[in-house]
């Protein structure tokens, strides 16, 4: 399926006392807020636990590389994706900062030809946030009581003209990747390089390190974010955005391309072409389904629409070939064009599968939408899409499904409200974005969530220079959410920008956090 501790903080209250504070609204204190229909019958109740913040190796930190004081042990990072095994396992992976990997690194060289040098990782002296070359992968062995790196994923300190590229995981330059997990709980992690990505697997619920060194993946497509799915015994659904045709592929075009495995990534099959806009991929653990939500097309405006396999996703080769996939079946509008917004899809075994996406009406920072469509019957019928947008102006960013299989429905995003604190304007300086959640059981057409604030710190704050610029793109492009194999509590893996960004104009320190929330489905 798509993937993306402690103490209660937060608790979703009854209807009646959200009805009660309805004269509050605006306030942060009212951290409970509602889609459009107010009936909570299948409402359940989310505990917060305490947030974590993701570690550095304590050999890595250095407190003179920029990061803010009392912040130096935390990974920087942004994009986080996570997945988890059937015993509670938890991985997690994000995008490194390329600013951040030395202080002559060769971002900045692009910048300032003058100024020539390569990325270090875990050097004292070179100003680096980089522990390691692989991407960040951080594993949880205590259902996200604790966190660590995953096996093999060690300090590898020195610069990229010197790194060993035989020693281990940890040791295969990446950039950003993406994880899944199969049927056998083996994890499959794949970290791109730009040019092309490399494949960790990790065993016996992600805690045996079994791929050979830098294992190459040998596509032929150029990938930016990469997104992967596992089922059965080893099959790898991976789906790359190369944002143009690989001249290898004549045969087909498009901005995505579907690479099929069934030897745990082996050997793909190659140029399978998904034209359209902005996708994520997932699939069944046991079952042969396969889904793929996606934009119709790169435009302003258009539908969402959702590609199926009911065979593993067999039979596509060398294009132009459709394989085992059916054509694609609409299941709802897009009226705006929301910067990089991913419309997300999940599914559970008994087969429910659910999307979400966020819509733009009004403009990147007019009051933002968001729509959900669902389907008990893998995908055969879908209900109407309907509105779930959880404010009455706001902006709802990146929202994620994650779906137990008692039919509990969970959906996260990154908000801004533009009502807090009695405001009455828009997109200005000094709103607060906070990380917010709810789960229904059983959701059908025109039901609602209530909406609580998952992390009651602010994940950023609204610069002078965003509201000037319109830019809404502090917590970039995604975060990820899952559910326990039991469906009792909920795991998200987000971002909190902290502390101006030393190296970046305009931009802050991005921490990678963890927060856990109990799930009430006993009462619910």
């Amino acid at each position: 399926m798509v993937h993306r501790s402690g103490h209660s903080l937060n608790r979703v209250v009854p209807i009646i006392l959200i009805l009660l504070s309805a004269s509050l609204s605006g306030c942060f204190g009212d951290d409970e807020i509602s889609s459009e229909i107010d009936d909570e019958n299948n409402v359940v109740e989310i505990e917060w636990g305490e947030p974590y913040y993701m570690p550095r190796h304590e050999e890595c930190i250095d407190p003179d590389n920029g990061q803010d004081p009392g912040y130096e042990g935390y990974g920087i990072g942004y994009e986080p994706s996570i997945s988890i095994t059937n015993n509670g396992n938890m991985f997690i992976t994000a995008h490194k900062d390329l600013r951040w990997g030395g202080e002559d690194s060769p971002i900045p060289v692009i910048l300032d030809p003058d100024d020539p040098g390569p990325w270090w990782a875990c050097t004292d002296g070179q100003e680096t946030s980089w522990d390691y070359w692989a991407s960040w992968f951080w594993a949880s062995y205590d259902n996200g009581t604790t966190w660590g790196h995953g096996e093999e994923f060690d300090p590898t300190p020195g610069n990229m003209l010197f790194a060993n590229y035989l020693a281990g995981g940890s040791e295969c330059l990446g950039d950003e990747g993406d994880i899944a997990v199969d049927a056998m709980d083996t994890v499959f992690y794949l970290d791109t390089t730009l040019e092309d990505n490399w494949w960790h697997i990790l065993g016996d619920n992600g805690t045996t390190y079994e791929s050979g060194a830098c294992a190459r993946m040998n596509t032929m497509a150029a990938d930016d974010r990469p997104w992967v799915a596992a089922q059965g015994d080893g099959i790898i659904h991976y789906l790359g955005n190369s944002g143009a045709s690989p001249p290898e592929c004549s045969g087909d075009s498009g901005r995505y391309w579907y690479y099929h495995s069934e030897n745990s990534g082996s050997s793909f099959s190659q140029c399978y072409s998904m034209p359209g806009g902005w996708s994520t991929i997932s699939s069944q653990n046991h079952g042969p389904y396969v889904f793929v939500v996606q934009e119709d097309a790169d435009s302003s405006s258009g539908t969402v629409h959702v590609r199926i396999s009911d065979d593993y996703g067999r039979g596509t080769g060398p294009g132009p070939s459709d394989g085992s996939w059916a054509s694609p079946v609409d299941i709802g509008p897009r009226n705006g064009n929301c910067p990089e917004g991913y419309p997300v899809i999940n599914n559970n075994e008994k087969g429910t599968v659910a999307a979400v996406w966020a819509d733009c009406p009004n403009g990147g920072t007019g009051p933002w939408m968001m729509r959900f469509a669902i389907s008990y019957d893998n995908g055969t019928n879908w209900s109407e899409s309907w509105d779930v947008t959880p404010f009455d102006r706001g902006i709802n960013m990146y929202p994620f499904i994650s779906i137990s299989e008692e039919d509990v429905v969970s959906l996260a995003f990154y908000g801004l409200d533009f009502n807090q604190n009695g405001s009455e304007d828009g997109y200005t300086s000094g709103k607060e974005w906070y990380l917010y959640a709810g789960a229904l059981r059983e959701p059908s057409f025109n039901d609602s969530w209530s909406f609580s604030v998952a992390d009651p710190t602010p994940l950023h704050i609204v610069t002078d220079y965003e509201e000037d610029s319109g830019d809404t793109h502090a917590l970039h492009d995604f975060f990820e959410t899952v559910i326990s194999a039991d469906g009792t509590w909920l795991g998200i893996a987000y971002q909190e920008n902290i502390g101006l960004h030393p190296f970046e104009e305009n931009e802050e320190q991005r921490y990678i956090k963890f927060v856990r929330g109990e799930l009430d489905v006993l009462t619910s």
